[in-house]
């Protein structure tokens, strides 16, 4: 349907000059010149082809034609007006993340129900993925990463560093005597994301990592906890699993992992309510 009509702003000043009745109270609260209000007023009218108001000394007085058009603009704006808070309410409210599948699994899930719980009037959105959406075509409104902290074009916060130490659940480590870092005879389970060799290093010698290789550091430390074998653990994705005793840690030397966590969002997006609230909330946590 093609709709045939006066440009919004004319609108806005004719419903408050008829309100008012007074084209300078009108310029006062929409911040323009009684001049500017006046002409646009005309241009009104014109494209009506009829006078809306009577001038008299000190004020304006709507004729039959601006009565008829002040009926259906009043609910018109008024309606308008109410759409655009609920819309600019619900996108305050609304809140997306990204982020890797492993920490929200083993990290993120266990503690985002404290979040949601204080804020219930959050929508919240989350991408649990290792793809890297675009921040600046709003994919998504943060996005937690793990690397150098080095994205071209977007803004990144370190939440937190990591270690990498051997872990293998209670009953495997008994069942093999693994004591320190002595693996004689256990099973390597391996990651994508890491191998072996780095930890045990060329002057110690050990049985090479036969074990299987799993795509995700989530289901590498479920391997871990079902009794497969030992695993490299990442300090943050196993700390809750090592407190309720899934796993325990295997010697105390680690080494520090090549990347971090970091809170990444585009460069110049300004946080709405939900965002700030999060960035806020991750920020203590970490």
């Amino acid at each position: 349907m093609r709709y045939t009509l006066p440009p919004m702003h004319t609108l806005r000043a004719f419903e408050a000059s008829a309100r008012l009745r007074n084209f300078t109270l009108a310029g006062e609260e929409l911040h323009l010149t009684a001049s500017a209000v006046s002409h646009q007023i005309r241009a009104l009218e014109a494209f009506y082809g009829t006078a809306l108001f009577r001038r008299q000394r000190h004020e304006v007085v709507l004729t039959a034609s601006g009565e008829r058009l002040l009926e259906a603009t009043q609910p018109f704006l008024a309606q308008l007006s109410a759409l655009g808070e609920a819309l600019r309410v619900r996108d305050a409210q609304r809140l997306s993340l990204t982020a890797p599948p492993s920490l929200v699994s083993r990290w993120l899930m266990p503690r985002l129900g404290a979040f949601l719980a204080a804020h219930p009037q959050v929508d919240f959105k989350l991408h649990a993925t290792t793809a890297l959406l675009d921040l600046d075509a709003e994919q998504a409104d943060l996005a937690i990463r793990y690397g150098d902290g080095r994205w071209p074009g977007l803004h990144a916060q370190k939440l937190f560093g990591e270690s990498v130490f051997p872990v293998a659940a209670p009953v495997y480590a008994r069942k093999h005597k693994l004591v320190g870092e002595t693996f004689e005879g256990a099973t390597l389970l391996r990651d994508d994301f890491q191998s072996w060799d780095r930890w045990l290093g060329a002057a110690a010698p050990a049985p090479a990592p036969a074990g299987p290789v799993y795509s995700d550091s989530a289901l590498l430390l479920q391997a871990a906890e079902a009794g497969h074998g030992v695993a490299l653990g990442r300090s943050v994705l196993v700390a809750d699993a090592i407190a309720s005793g899934a796993l325990v840690r295997l010697g105390e030397r680690a080494i520090d992992a090549p990347g971090a966590y970091y809170l990444v969002s585009a460069r110049d997006a300004t946080d709405a309510p939900a965002v700030a609230a999060f960035r806020q909330w991750l920020e203590a946590l970490a």
